[in-house]
Order: C-alpha cells, then sequence, then structure tokens
C-alpha cells in the first residue's frame, strides 16, 4: 500500500484514451462498494504506469491509500500501451490505434538501437528498419485481440488524417467508418466532371446524385459515387431549350427535393413514371421496390404521338447500385426519336444517339 497523496499520473498517459463517463460512474460505485481489487502498477517515482482511473477514483472518494505494484521497466510507454490494449473499456477500434502506435514506438526504439550499433562499429549510418507490412498487421491484430482488417483500417487513418485517427483512438468513431471516409475522399480526387456539352438539348435525361442521409452509413450512396447537396443540384446550368422534356429519376423519399430541381431548372412538371424492381430494397417507413421517373415541360414541347407514349410502369429488375433499366432509353427514344437528347450525371457506357455528361462516363 502506498498513500494516495504520493501518486500521480506517467506523464505520458495521454496516450491512452479516458474512459468514458458511464464505464467511469460504474468503476467509482464499484470501488466505493468493495476498494480497489486490482493493484495499481507503478514505477519507483510513483507514477501510475497502469490504474490512473482508480487512483483517480480513489481520490474523489477519500481513500488515503490504495495497493500498489512496483514495475521496473526499461520501455515505460511501451508498458502504459500493452497494458491500455488488455482494457477492458476500450473498443476495437481503439486497441488497434494503441496497437499501431505501440508498433510504431518499437520500431523507432529498434532503429534508434541499430543506430547506436552501427555507430560502436564505426559502420554506416541505419537510418530505418525494412517495413514491417502484412506480418506487423498480422502481429499486433493478434496483440490487440481484433481483426487485421481493423488494423488495416486503422492504419490507413493513422497516415492520411491524424485528426480523424484521434476520433478513432478516443472511440468517438468506428476504425472501418474512418476509413471509408478517407478512401471517399481518395476517390473524389480523382473524378474530375468535363465540362458542360454545348446545347439546347430538347431532352434531359437526369439521375442527380442525391445526398440520402448518413454518408458514413455501409448503405450509402457515398460508397459508390459523390453525392451534391440538394442547393447545389437546384444551381445546376442545364443546356436545355426553351421548348423541351425533362426525365428526372427521384427516389421516393426525396420526391419533394426532386420537384424543387425540376422547378429550379425551369421545367413544370406534368406527369411520371415508376419503375417496379424485381426484390425489395431498403427503407425507414416501407422497404422500397420502386423509383419515380418525373416528366417536366418548358415552354411547349408537345407530349408524344398516342402510339408512342409509354406505359406509366416500368417492369425490370435491378441491377448494380443505381443503374437504371437500359429499356428506359427505348421508351424515351421511341416516344421522341427526333429530339436532341442530353443525360446529365450519366455513368457507365455510352449509347448511340445520345451526349452524355457526368465523371463516370466510359466511352461505348
Amino acid at each position: 500500500m502506498l498513500p494516495t497523496a504520493e501518486l500521480h499520473d506517467h506523464p505520458r498517459a495521454e496516450h491512452i484514451p479516458p474512459m468514458r463517463s458511464g464505464e467511469y460512474a460504474v468503476l467509482v460505485a464499484d470501488i466505493g462498494e468493495r476498494g480497489i481489487a486490482v493493484p495499481l502498477e507503478v514505477n519507483s517515482r510513483g507514477e501510475v504506469l497502469d490504474g490512473r482511473h482508480r487512483l483517480r477514483a480513489a481520490g474523489e472518494l477519500g481513500l488515503e491509500s490504495v495497493p500498489v505494484r512496483v514495475v521496473e521497466t526499461e520501455d515505460e510507454l511501451a508498458y502504459i500501451l500493452r497494458a491500455a490494449i488488455n482494457h477492458r473499456h476500450l473498443d476495437a477500434s481503439q486497441r488497434a490505434a494503441l496497437a499501431l502506435e505501440l508498433d510504431e514506438h518499437t520500431q523507432r526504439r529498434e532503429e534508434a538501437q541499430a543506430r547506436r550499433l552501427a555507430n560502436l562499429r564505426r559502420g554506416p549510418d541505419v537510418a530505418t528498419l525494412p517495413h514491417r507490412g502484412e506480418r506487423t498487421r498480422e502481429i499486433a491484430a493478434r496483440s490487440a485481440g481484433v481483426s487485421p482488417r481493423t488494423i488495416q483500417d486503422a492504419e490507413t487513418v493513422r497516415l492520411h488524417d491524424p485528426v480523424l485517427f484521434e476520433q478513432v483512438r478516443q472511440g468517438r468513431l468506428p476504425a472501418h467508418v474512418a476509413a471509408r471516409r478517407i478512401r471517399q475522399a481518395q476517390r473524389d480526387l480523382t473524378l474530375v466532371s468535363p465540362p458542360l456539352p454545348n446545347g439546347p438539348f430538347e431532352l434531359v435525361y437526369a439521375d442527380p446524385p442525391w445526398q440520402l442521409g448518413n454518408p458514413s452509413s455501409a448503405y450509402a450512396p457515398e460508397n459508390h459515387y459523390p453525392t451534391m447537396p440538394l442547393e447545389k443540384i437546384k444551381t445546376f446550368e442545364v443546356p436545355a431549350a426553351d421548348n423541351a422534356v425533362l426525365f428526372l429519376w427521384a427516389v421516393a423519399s426525396k420526391l419533394p427535393e426532386a420537384l424543387e430541381v425540376m422547378a429550379a431548372w425551369g421545367f413544370e412538371y406534368k406527369t411520371s413514371l415508376v419503375w417496379v424492381k424485381d426484390w425489395i430494397g431498403l427503407g425507414t417507413w416501407v422497404r422500397h421496390r420502386h423509383e419515380h421517373l418525373l416528366i417536366g415541360r418548358r415552354g411547349n414541347y408537345p407530349p408524344p404521338d398516342p402510339e408512342d407514349r409509354p406505359n406509366s410502369v416500368i417492369e425490370a429488375p435491378r441491377g448494380a447500385h443505381s443503374e437504371k433499366p437500359a429499356l428506359v432509353y427505348e421508351l424515351i427514344e421511341r416516344a421522341y426519336p427526333l429530339a436532341s437528347k442530353l443525360e446529365l450525371f450519366a455513368r457507365g457506357v455510352t449509347r448511340s444517339g445520345w451526349t452524355f455528361w457526368g465523371n463516370e462516363v466510359e466511352a461505348a
């Protein structure tokens, strides 16, 4: 036992994330009832290597002394990190982050030792040791009790965004979510939108990249392509003729916003088609199996001839994420065979007779 007043946090304790308030409250209540069951681990100077939350609780509860175990180690930071990795109050992402810090710290010490040995032999200075790569991730995963994928995600975040990595380390953001944000940002940097084609076009077909909610969700469209806020979509300069027709895709949850976009682009809503899919999807209020294709008119552009007007219900199987049925092109082409046609926000392979605009267009 040592007096509580003689103990204090280690100078490098900031490397360890603090307990969440709820967990700390449970710890204080347990110590108040049973005392400190597991001794604090301290060095000879009274600095706590493991147990700073128990020390804090003891101070708040007015305990005059606490059980301790004095530890002698050459690498106190490594000891602190290893002890923290085994703490039950840390989630998998936090343990992965600490395992990476431990690995980096260990590698720096090994490099320093190699330089010292080289100097003693009066040989060339050894700047770095070889990168330890995949095997190191596996070792770190085993030591932290997490998957190699979690280690890889945490490493991705650490290398590209220190601020985001700190959120992972503090337990405010899972490593896989943070890594997904990094990969999305890197992908978006490589996508460059070409200039808009010269118009005017009599027919515009558009599938805007709607923002549907939480961009960090595993099901968010941001995992597949960059999205745009509503106001940016509304201010888009559509190269449409004074007399033109618009076909605008709208997911059910964004129907009011799609009507806003149509009006902002200078079109008046006329009617819609509905795509009925072959299997059910996600949804908060209902499980969606349909999608709207709104039709709007600018000026006096005429409707199709009676024999060329499409059925308002499109029945076609679902394809890849956000992929629309190819037969929609056929319906539009039959309804307006002579119109000059532009597809906005196009993705994939182009089609003969159309002008396409988008940053993921592939030439036929």
